[in-house]
């Protein structure tokens, strides 16, 4: 079974600084929507890049006449605005593909890229959540049903954690997953390393079905 692309129950996935006893509870990324929206948006651009170099390139061949080349001309520039959607798409796709969300049995953590080559880490230890909630904000948000889940901390160099554009429903489920986990943290700590993962969409005995190997052991 995947979600986002990972394979839970995550036993195959490391990331960055993880500590040897730290269990991974979820993994996901910005959504599918997100990606897809982008990517449409560049095609856009490429549209709109190669109606203004025909027109551009239509002026000039009607004052410079039949000494102007038209044909090679746009032939070079539809390779250059090609060239600008492959280079910009594996733009696109590889930061959404490298940025990712991770909740733990010891913090939140995000890593983001900022480029296909440098990123940035942020963490939220558990003990340092005040609370947390779930939200929708702006038109964009509602009418895609996105929103973000936020951690509010603190700790003193990070106000809020967000964990921003998953589906709504998942922030809501998420929201009330790490309410259970603040709780078993910070009142039954023991209890840690058997702490259900979380299983976004799916609740109660619909998860046991869905990952019968993960769940025959569970209490």
């Amino acid at each position: 079974m995947t979600f986002d692309g990972f394979n839970f129950p995550y036993t195959d996935f490391k990331f960055p600084g993880q500590h040897t006893q730290e269990k991974i509870l979820f993994v996901t990324r910005e959504s599918g929507k997100i990606l897809l929206t982008k990517l449409i948006l560049l095609f856009i651009a490429f549209g709109f890049l190669l109606f203004i170099g025909e027109f551009v390139l239509s002026l000039i061949s009607s004052f410079v006449g039949s000494d102007f080349n038209y044909s090679y001309f746009l032939f070079l520039w539809f390779l250059t605005c090609f060239g600008f959607l492959v280079v910009a798409g594996w733009w696109v796709v590889t930061l959404w593909r490298k940025s990712i969300f991770i909740v733990t049995t010891r913090r939140l953590t995000k890593i983001i890229y900022t480029t296909p080559w440098n990123k940035y880490n942020l963490s939220l230890n558990l003990d340092k959540i005040v609370d947390g909630g779930a939200y929708k904000k702006g038109l964009f948000q509602s009418l895609m049903g996105l929103g973000y889940f936020v951690a509010r901390s603190s700790a003193g160099n990070i106000k809020n954690f967000k964990i921003i554009n998953i589906d709504y429903k998942v922030a809501e489920d998420l929201h009330n997953y790490i309410t259970k986990l603040l709780y078993t943290f910070n009142n039954q700590k023991e209890k840690l390393d058997n702490f259900r993962l979380f299983m976004p969409y799916l609740k109660g005995e619909a998860r046991r079905r869905a990952a019968p190997e993960y769940y025959q052991d569970q209490a």
